[in-house]
């Protein structure tokens, strides 16, 4: 699985990597995996406001990701 992370996650995790999955589980699941390897992203992997998007599409921490699909991780931006 692709995994894919922009902003501030991005510094921590890395802009890309590839995950080993067996079987489908849900983005929680995947947030929780990804808190694990990599300890200093857990409390942003954690705020809800870091949105999951598989395709183009938004998807909640429910949504059931499949091995084969990419997902992204994009972490809330601030302007001016």
């Amino acid at each position: 699985m692709k995994v894919r992370s922009y902003g501030k996650l991005a510094d921590l995790l890395g802009t890309e990597r590839d995950l080993h999955m067996d079987a489908p589980c849900t983005v929680a699941e995947l947030r929780d995996r990804l808190a694990a390897e990599c300890p200093q992203a857990r409390e942003p992997l954690a705020n809800k406001r870091v949105l999951a998007c598989v395709g183009d599409t938004i998807v909640p921490d429910t949504h059931i990701v499949s091995p084969r699909e990419s997902i992204e991780f994009l972490a809330p931006v601030s302007g001016g």
